[in-house]
Protein backbone atom coordinates (compact mmCIF):
# COMPACT_ATOMS: atom_id res chain seq x y z
CA UNK A 1 0.00 0.00 0.00
CA UNK A 2 1.38 3.46 -0.82
CA UNK A 3 2.51 5.69 2.01
CA UNK A 4 -0.13 8.32 1.20
CA UNK A 5 -2.88 5.69 1.59
CA UNK A 6 -1.58 4.78 5.05
CA UNK A 7 -1.53 8.41 6.11
CA UNK A 8 -5.06 8.90 4.81
CA UNK A 9 -6.23 5.82 6.70
CA UNK A 10 -4.56 7.03 9.94
CA UNK A 11 -6.09 10.47 9.52
CA UNK A 12 -9.50 8.93 8.93
CA UNK A 13 -9.18 6.81 12.07
CA UNK A 14 -8.06 9.85 14.08
CA UNK A 15 -11.00 11.83 12.80
CA UNK A 16 -13.41 9.02 13.65
CA UNK A 17 -11.84 8.69 17.12
CA UNK A 18 -12.07 12.44 17.66
CA UNK A 19 -15.71 12.35 16.51
CA UNK A 20 -16.47 9.48 18.90
CA UNK A 21 -14.85 11.35 21.79
CA UNK A 22 -16.79 14.46 20.90
CA UNK A 23 -20.05 12.44 20.81
CA UNK A 24 -19.25 10.85 24.16
CA UNK A 25 -18.46 14.24 25.66
CA UNK A 26 -21.70 15.66 24.24
CA UNK A 27 -23.70 12.74 25.64
CA UNK A 28 -22.05 13.19 29.02
CA UNK A 29 -22.90 16.89 28.96
CA UNK A 30 -26.48 16.12 27.98
CA UNK A 31 -26.77 13.51 30.71
CA UNK A 32 -25.30 15.90 33.28
CA UNK A 33 -27.64 18.65 32.09
CA UNK A 34 -30.63 16.32 32.42
CA UNK A 35 -29.53 15.31 35.94
CA UNK A 36 -29.10 18.98 36.87
CA UNK A 37 -32.55 19.78 35.51
CA UNK A 38 -34.11 16.89 37.46
CA UNK A 39 -32.27 17.92 40.61
CA UNK A 40 -33.30 21.56 40.26
CA UNK A 41 -36.88 20.41 39.66
CA UNK A 42 -36.86 18.38 42.88
CA UNK A 43 -35.22 21.27 44.69
CA UNK A 44 -37.93 23.65 43.47
CA UNK A 45 -40.69 21.23 44.47
CA UNK A 46 -39.23 20.65 47.93
CA UNK A 47 -38.82 24.40 48.46
CA UNK A 48 -42.42 25.03 47.39
CA UNK A 49 -43.61 22.29 49.76
CA UNK A 50 -41.59 23.78 52.62
CA UNK A 51 -43.08 27.21 51.92
CA UNK A 52 -46.61 25.76 51.98
CA UNK A 53 -45.93 23.90 55.24
CA UNK A 54 -44.40 27.04 56.75
CA UNK A 55 -47.55 29.01 55.87
CA UNK A 56 -49.73 26.26 57.39
CA UNK A 57 -47.67 26.16 60.60
CA UNK A 58 -47.59 29.96 60.81
CA UNK A 59 -51.38 30.08 60.52
CA UNK A 60 -51.73 27.59 63.38
CA UNK A 61 -49.15 29.42 65.50
CA UNK A 62 -50.99 32.72 65.04
CA UNK A 63 -54.35 31.14 65.81
CA UNK A 64 -53.06 29.53 68.99
CA UNK A 65 -51.44 32.78 70.12
CA UNK A 66 -54.69 34.70 69.57
CA UNK A 67 -56.68 32.03 71.40
CA UNK A 68 -54.21 32.11 74.31
CA UNK A 69 -54.57 35.90 74.57
CA UNK A 70 -58.37 35.62 74.45
CA UNK A 71 -58.38 32.98 77.21
CA UNK A 72 -56.01 35.11 79.29
CA UNK A 73 -58.31 38.11 78.89
CA UNK A 74 -61.29 36.00 79.99
CA UNK A 75 -59.25 34.80 82.98
CA UNK A 76 -58.48 38.41 83.97
CA UNK A 77 -62.17 39.35 83.74
CA UNK A 78 -63.19 36.26 85.72
CA UNK A 79 -60.56 37.04 88.34
CA UNK A 80 -61.89 40.59 88.67
CA UNK A 81 -65.42 39.22 89.08
CA UNK A 82 -64.13 36.73 91.64
CA UNK A 83 -62.43 39.54 93.61
CA UNK A 84 -65.66 41.59 93.65
CA UNK A 85 -67.67 38.54 94.68
CA UNK A 86 -65.21 37.64 97.44
CA UNK A 87 -65.27 41.22 98.77
CA UNK A 88 -69.05 41.12 98.96
CA UNK A 89 -68.86 37.73 100.67
CA UNK A 90 -66.52 39.19 103.31
CA UNK A 91 -68.83 42.18 103.73
CA UNK A 92 -71.84 39.90 104.29
CA UNK A 93 -69.89 37.91 106.89
CA UNK A 94 -68.95 41.10 108.73
CA UNK A 95 -72.59 42.23 108.74
CA UNK A 96 -73.68 38.83 110.05
CA UNK A 97 -71.06 39.11 112.81
CA UNK A 98 -72.31 42.59 113.73
CA UNK A 99 -75.90 41.37 113.94
CA UNK A 100 -74.73 38.44 116.09
CA UNK A 101 -73.12 41.00 118.39
CA UNK A 102 -76.37 42.95 118.55
CA UNK A 103 -78.21 39.74 119.49
CA UNK A 104 -75.95 39.46 122.53
CA UNK A 105 -76.33 43.12 123.50
CA UNK A 106 -79.92 44.07 122.61
CA UNK A 107 -82.90 43.40 124.84
CA UNK A 108 -85.17 40.42 124.09
CA UNK A 109 -87.76 42.22 121.94
CA UNK A 110 -85.08 43.44 119.52
CA UNK A 111 -83.08 40.18 119.43
CA UNK A 112 -85.42 38.44 116.98
CA UNK A 113 -85.01 41.17 114.40
CA UNK A 114 -81.20 41.08 114.76
CA UNK A 115 -81.19 37.28 114.55
CA UNK A 116 -83.26 37.41 111.34
CA UNK A 117 -80.84 39.92 109.81
CA UNK A 118 -77.85 37.79 110.85
CA UNK A 119 -79.36 34.65 109.30
CA UNK A 120 -80.16 36.55 106.11
CA UNK A 121 -76.62 37.91 105.81
CA UNK A 122 -75.14 34.50 106.54
CA UNK A 123 -77.35 32.85 103.88
CA UNK A 124 -76.34 35.48 101.32
CA UNK A 125 -72.68 34.99 102.25
CA UNK A 126 -73.01 31.23 101.67
CA UNK A 127 -74.46 31.88 98.21
CA UNK A 128 -71.66 34.29 97.41
CA UNK A 129 -69.05 31.78 98.58
CA UNK A 130 -70.47 29.15 96.22
CA UNK A 131 -70.27 31.59 93.34
CA UNK A 132 -66.76 32.67 94.38
CA UNK A 133 -65.54 29.06 94.43
CA UNK A 134 -66.97 28.52 90.95
CA UNK A 135 -65.30 31.70 89.67
CA UNK A 136 -61.97 30.73 91.27
CA UNK A 137 -62.06 27.35 89.52
CA UNK A 138 -62.99 29.05 86.26
CA UNK A 139 -59.99 31.41 86.58
CA UNK A 140 -57.66 28.45 87.17
CA UNK A 141 -59.14 26.57 84.17
CA UNK A 142 -58.83 29.56 81.84
CA UNK A 143 -55.21 30.20 82.90
CA UNK A 144 -54.36 26.53 82.38
CA UNK A 145 -55.94 26.48 78.91
CA UNK A 146 -54.11 29.69 77.99
CA UNK A 147 -50.80 28.14 79.07
CA UNK A 148 -51.54 25.02 77.02
CA UNK A 149 -52.25 27.15 73.95
CA UNK A 150 -48.97 29.01 74.47
CA UNK A 151 -47.09 25.69 74.66
CA UNK A 152 -48.60 24.50 71.38
CA UNK A 153 -47.97 27.93 69.85
CA UNK A 154 -44.28 27.59 70.71
CA UNK A 155 -44.16 24.19 68.99
CA UNK A 156 -45.60 25.64 65.78
CA UNK A 157 -43.34 28.71 66.06
CA UNK A 158 -40.31 26.40 66.18
CA UNK A 159 -41.77 24.51 63.21
CA UNK A 160 -41.98 27.73 61.19
CA UNK A 161 -38.37 28.52 62.11
CA UNK A 162 -37.18 25.11 60.87
CA UNK A 163 -39.06 25.54 57.60
CA UNK A 164 -37.73 29.06 57.04
CA UNK A 165 -34.14 27.96 57.67
CA UNK A 166 -34.63 24.98 55.33
CA UNK A 167 -35.94 27.28 52.60
CA UNK A 168 -32.91 29.58 53.02
CA UNK A 169 -30.53 26.59 52.80
CA UNK A 170 -32.37 25.37 49.67
CA UNK A 171 -31.87 28.80 48.09
CA UNK A 172 -28.14 28.59 48.84
CA UNK A 173 -28.09 25.08 47.32
CA UNK A 174 -29.72 26.41 44.12
CA UNK A 175 -27.21 29.25 43.84
CA UNK A 176 -24.14 27.14 44.54
CA UNK A 177 -25.51 23.98 42.86
CA UNK A 178 -24.32 21.88 45.81
CA UNK A 179 -26.50 18.87 46.51
CA UNK A 180 -25.29 18.38 50.12
CA UNK A 181 -26.83 21.76 50.94
CA UNK A 182 -30.11 20.55 49.48
CA UNK A 183 -30.00 17.38 51.59
CA UNK A 184 -29.40 19.57 54.62
CA UNK A 185 -32.47 21.57 53.65
CA UNK A 186 -34.50 18.35 53.33
CA UNK A 187 -33.36 17.20 56.78
CA UNK A 188 -34.39 20.54 58.27
CA UNK A 189 -37.77 20.19 56.56
CA UNK A 190 -38.24 16.70 58.00
CA UNK A 191 -37.45 18.03 61.49
CA UNK A 192 -40.05 20.76 60.96
CA UNK A 193 -42.64 18.20 59.83
CA UNK A 194 -41.99 16.09 62.94
CA UNK A 195 -42.53 19.15 65.15
CA UNK A 196 -45.68 20.09 63.25
CA UNK A 197 -47.13 16.57 63.67
CA UNK A 198 -46.39 16.79 67.40
CA UNK A 199 -48.18 20.14 67.57
CA UNK A 200 -51.21 18.84 65.65
CA UNK A 201 -51.38 15.74 67.85
CA UNK A 202 -51.29 17.91 70.98
CA UNK A 203 -54.03 20.16 69.57
CA UNK A 204 -56.25 17.20 68.64
CA UNK A 205 -55.77 15.65 72.09
CA UNK A 206 -56.66 18.96 73.78
CA UNK A 207 -59.75 19.39 71.57
CA UNK A 208 -60.90 15.84 72.35
CA UNK A 209 -60.42 16.41 76.08
CA UNK A 210 -62.35 19.69 75.90
CA UNK A 211 -65.24 18.02 74.06
CA UNK A 212 -65.31 15.20 76.59
CA UNK A 213 -65.34 17.75 79.43
CA UNK A 214 -68.16 19.70 77.76
CA UNK A 215 -70.14 16.46 77.36
CA UNK A 216 -69.63 15.64 81.05
CA UNK A 217 -70.90 19.08 82.11
CA UNK A 218 -73.92 18.70 79.82
CA UNK A 219 -74.77 15.33 81.35
CA UNK A 220 -74.49 16.78 84.86
CA UNK A 221 -76.88 19.61 83.96
CA UNK A 222 -79.40 17.12 82.58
Amino acid sequence: MPEEGLETQDLKEQLESAHEHAEEAREEREEKREKDVRWLTWLSLSTALLAALAAFASLHAGGLANEALLLKSEAVLAESEYADNWSEYQSRNIKAYLFDTQVALLPDPAKKDAEAHAQHERAEADKLKTVADRLRKNVATLNEKSAQHIERHEIFAKTVTFFQISIAVAAIAALTKKKPMWWLSVLGGIAGIVLMVMGLAASNAADAAEKAESGTHADKKE
